[in-house]
């Protein structure tokens, strides 16, 4: 009979239960082809899920291990409401398999990754901006890892049984949209509003497993059955061509991870059903991905997926080499009959196509006196009397772990080789890296070797830290620990993380900085607590001190050195008086970090046991001048200081929009305490930044930037609500001796930026939140010593300003002196020494100019002061007339400059257009009066009688015109009305202020009509 994948019909009416395990297909009609599709998931560096291919299973064989799902639990979807509304835990049912019911919500649970399908929030996979994306969830809290299961036919209806072979329509019971596939560019699968018909094809059914019988994909070994050999393949020390070559290796080759093989039927229904003596398989092996076949050049080997057809790569176990079974049972459906038990059956491997048996290649006599531990397979038309093989099936962790070893090897290889075409070639299209996928791979790993959770039992902690030894063990013995080493040394290649966002074409070089830590982190992980890891990772000591040059890398490089450090004493041993040099001048480059300290302290002390040599040469060269290092229970505080310099956001203030000033560090020392000098500066605003000496609740802060009412820069990051964010610019460093920063504020369009010694850093804080006035502020700790520039006489820039900035001395107003002072003020005045916060400083008089004149828009002028309306504005025109008559002016019908004036005339000849001007101004004073609350009215009514006028004595106008406005010089203003005087001037002034700023005029210390100030 020729193998082949079979699609059988299903007859009989099998029904669906929880627990059993499945697979969710689809199929496309393309071009008269119907291309068969399995949902599939990796869970490793991406949760998204995707599609894979059955169609040409014949010839490239589908990787069903990560398309399997279990029906963890169904619910109806009322039941489903009440849990989580009542926050109930699922209940798994005791063990018992309930049927599946049309209706129903079922919980897919993902077998490989022990995850739940759910709808995401996100929305990558697709353009359609109404869908979501479809992945592994790691808990089952929430609706959007329920789907509701609907009928596709109308044969169907709600509440009855679902069988094997009805077409399904999936709804996520959160989004309510339905889980759809797409054959595109790339085999996507999402939850959109289009259907989709899925079937749901048998796997394994849960109630009918036999325990410790072999079933279709079972990862085990394959043990000589004479001797403690397994079948496997050389180690990665071999180079990749040797590793396709298979051979029988005793020893500890047994808990390797290159010893294991997964078994898979040539089928995708009842893939997992139990294997019998005749049935034909594939056999993968776990760490390279490839199959074991025959080919006509070389024999039994191992071939690529893509090569992987059946005629290479069909096996079946027989009972013995004389009687052959005939296989026809193996075409039924269901799990089938168990024959094949572990560490009982022994079994024969023969090619289906060929007909030979997998044996040994005969070694000669002198090899076996040498204690050869190796024979190399090979196929044979007879064999050996002693082929037969037991099996011996691994654990799931073991599996599991074996599994990540092949996804880590083969993105790591693929990074390598990427980083390498762009070392060599320089092109950059060459390089296309998914940086995501590797940054969300690393964490995987990392979080795959963390340490057990606290609180465990002492027996269930054991068991885990086991588990995890083990994990460490099967990643070194398959060489991922020399990959993680051989990414680092490319990524160490890049100067800068600008240089690495160009090879990569990414938007941020911010990726270079945290991929390379998390590779020192996933370095760290593989070697902690693990005695046998480390002493074989000791001699590259010089090689990780070397690293510490690198600040962005340095805190990855402590940690791993730590872990080092701690486990192996023979890593104590290759330490030299160099490396603690190199590890103590890391103090004096960056400052006090305490994973340095956590360094040092395990240089001296190894397993309990006293290292003096390396204690004193840490006293010798870390104590002197640092007597202060040692009292870490002292706190560095940090102090906010700020001049009388505020800055006003509104459009009617007369300030101007941008600003500039300057700060010049005079010292700055590393460190004086545990803690790392503070040293920021920017701007802060009067509404919420309020500093507290040692850090603060809710939004206070620690220094500038800590809270979202300041924005700071020091030197390499940009700090808002206490987030620092990563920037670039020519020279990047933390601020030092005779820096010089630039600090600019565009109020127009909510901007500031930062220059360091007259260079721009490339990034800048916009639509920041303003309430109240900004102003200039530094905040640092003890051993700093700056200086405020602020222009002109209040200190001379270095640097000129950008066009159109303007010194922040500018903003001080008139008679007021600049002063610099606490944002915070304290007191001693409780006794005992108790100090009291009475911060912040509030300024008590103006700070900056806004007019805001007095609103007459509502105030009506009763008809009974019309009168004085009219005399006031005549009276005005008369003043003005005799203001310009001695000054020298005369009547001309043309106004010239400083000589002639056509409003030199009796107020009743005035144009229409300077009559009503001289009314308007007399009306809004009447109006003004009345806004202020005062009463106008006639206490005499013949004081008009005894009104005196002036006249002029010499000066007459060639057209007769002679002014006389109302002699004043006999009327006395109490205090009183001095006041009201005050009044109507300053709303005379505020009024004019108002005009010119709305001509864009706005406060300077001298008039400047250029600009216009």
């Amino acid at each position: 009979m020729q193998p082949g994948y079979e699609e059988v019909l299903v007859v009989l009416a099998v029904l669906w239960r929880s627990g059993d395990d499945v697979v969710l297909q689809s199929i496309f009609t393309s071009q008269d082809e119907h291309v068969k599709l399995c949902l599939a998931a990796e869970g490793f560096g991406s949760r998204l899920c995707r599609l894979e291919s059955t169609s040409n299973c014949k010839n490239v064989p589908p990787d069903l291990s990560v398309c399997g799902f279990v029906l963890a639990q169904c619910l109806s979807v009322r039941a489903l409401q009440e849990m989580l509304t009542h926050s109930k835990h699922l209940v798994e049912g005791g063990g018992s398999h309930r049927t599946l019911l049309y209706g129903q919500a079922v919980l897919f649970l993902h077998s490989y990754s022990g995850m739940y399908l759910s709808c995401l929030s996100s929305s990558q996979s697709s353009t359609d901006k109404l869908a979501f994306d479809v992945g592994l969830q790691e808990d089952k809290a929430g609706e959007a890892c329920w789907w509701t299961v609907h009928p596709a036919s109308r044969q169907r209806s709600e509440g009855e049984k679902v069988r094997v072979g009805d077409d399904l329509i999936l709804v996520n019971v959160s989004s309510e949209r339905y889980l759809v596939s797409h054959l595109s560019d790339s085999l996507i699968v999402n939850a959109a509003f289009q259907q989709t018909l899925w079937s749901v094809a048998p796997i394994c059914s849960g109630g009918g497993v036999a325990q410790g019988y072999l079933k279709g994909g079972d990862t085990l070994r394959l043990l000589h059955s004479h001797s403690d050999a397994c079948l496997t393949i050389p180690s990665t020390e071999h180079g990749e061509e040797l590793q396709r070559i298979m051979h029988y290796e005793m020893g500890s080759v047994s808990s390797h991870a290159r010893s294991l093989w997964r078994l898979e039927i040539l089928r995708v229904v009842w893939s997992g059903r139990h294997t019998c003596w005749g049935q034909p398989f594939r056999m993968c092996h776990m760490t390279t991905g490839r199959y074991l076949g025959l080919t006509e050049e070389k024999g039994l080997h191992l071939v690529d997926r893509d090569k992987a057809d059946i005629n290479t790569t069909s096996f079946c176990f027989r009972s013995s080499k004389e009687k052959l079974d005939t296989g026809t049972k193996t075409n039924f459906d269901g799990m089938g009959t168990p024959e094949i038990k572990y560490g009982d059956s022994i079994c024969f491997v023969q090619h289906v196509d060929s007909g030979l048996w997998l044996t040994y290649q005969t070694v000669d006599a002198k090899s076996t006196r040498m204690g050869v531990a190796q024979r190399k397979a090979i196929l044979h038309r007879e064999g050996h009397m002693d082929d037969g093989l037991t099996l011996s099936r691994c654990q799931k962790e073991e599996s599991h772990t074996a599994r990540l070893i092949r996804s880590a090897t083969l993105l790591f290889t693929r990074f390598i080789r990427k980083l390498d075409g762009f070392s060599q070639q320089g092109n950059l299209t060459s390089v296309s890296l998914p940086m995501e996928m590797v940054t969300c791979s690393l964490q995987d790993l990392i979080n795959y070797f963390q340490p057990p959770p606290e609180g465990l039992d002492h027996e269930a902690k054991q068991n885990n830290k086991t588990a995890l030894k083990n994990r460490q063990h099967m990643f070194q013995e398959e060489g991922v620990i020399d990959l993680v080493l051989d990414c680092i040394d490319r990524l160490h290649q890049f100067s800068s993380a600008s240089h690495f966002a160009e090879a990569v074409q990414s938007d941020t070089g911010e990726e270079w900085e945290t991929i390379l830590n998390r590779f020192y982190k996933l370095l760290a992980a593989l070697l902690r607590e693990n005695r046998v890891n480390c002493a074989h990772f000791s001699g590259s000591v010089d090689w990780l001190i070397s690293r510490l040059d690198r600040l962005e890398a340095s805190s990855g490089v402590l940690e791993v050195l730590q872990c080092v450090l701690v486990e192996s004493p023979e890593a104590l041993n290759a330490i030299k008086e160099g490396h603690i040099h190199s590890i103590l001048s890391f103090l004096d480059k960056h400052g006090c970090n305490h994973k340095v300290l956590e360094v040092l302290c395990s240089l001296c002390v190894c397993h309990g046991v006293a290292v003096r040599s390396n204690q004193n040469l840490i006293c010798d060269n870390l104590l002197p001048d640092r007597d202060l290092l040692l009292q870490t229970r002292l706190a560095n505080r940090v102090t906010s200081m700020r001049p009388n310099i505020f800055l006003a956001m509104g459009e009617d203030s007369a300030q101007h929009r941008r600003w500039y000033y300057e700060l010049v560090v005079d010292h700055i020392d590393s460190f004086l305490t545990s803690e790392p000098t503070h040293l920021r500066v920017g701007w802060a605003s009067t509404e919420g930044y309020q500093p507290r000496p040692t850090g603060g609740e809710g939004w206070g802060g620690n220094g500038v930037g800590d809270d979202l009412c300041s924005y700071s820069f020091d030197g390499l990051h940009l700090w808002s609500g206490g987030v620092g964010r990563r920037v670039s610019s020519p020279f990047p460093h933390l601020l030092k001796d005779d820096d010089v920063v630039s600090c600019c504020l565009d109020l127009s369009a909510l901007c500031i930026s930062f220059r360091v010694n007259g260079l721009p850093v490339q990034g800048m804080l916009e639509n920041f939140r303003a309430d109240g006035f900004l102003y200039p502020v530094v905040s640092f700790s003890a051993g700093v010593k700056v200086r405020f520039l602020f222009g002109g006489r209040h200190g001379e820039f270095r640097f000129l300003p950008p066009p159109g900035f303007a010194p922040c001395s500018d903003a001080l107003l008139p008679r007021v002196k600049l002063k610099v002072e606490p944002c915070q003020k304290y007191i001693l005045d409780h006794g005992e020494g108790r100090q009291s916060l009475i911060g912040p400083l509030v300024p008590t008089t103006p700070v900056t100019f806004t007019p805001t004149p007095v609103d007459i828009s509502k105030v009506v002028l009763p008809p009974q002061l019309e009168d004085i309306r009219e005399k006031m504005a005549e009276n005005i025109h008369e003043v003005w007339a005799m203001d310009r008559i001695d000054l020298g002016w005369t009547y001309g019908p043309v106004r010239k400059r400083e000589t002639h004036d056509p409003c030199l005339v009796e107020f009743s000849k005035l144009s229409e257009q300077e009559r009503n001007q001289n009314l308007q101004m007399a009306q809004d004073t009447l109006r003004m009066l009345l806004a202020l609350g005062f009463h106008i009215g006639l206490t005499d009514d013949h004081a008009e009688e005894r009104v005196k006028y002036m006249r002029l004595a010499t000066k007459y106008q060639p057209s007769g015109y002679r002014p006389a406005p109302v002699d004043l010089s006999h009327v006395f203003l109490t205090p009183a009305h001095q006041e009201v005087v005050n009044l109507l001037a300053e709303s005379d002034h505020n009024v004019w202020a108002r005009e010119r700023i709305k001509q864009g005029w706005t406060y300077g210390c001298q008039q400047v009509y250029a600009l216009p100030r």
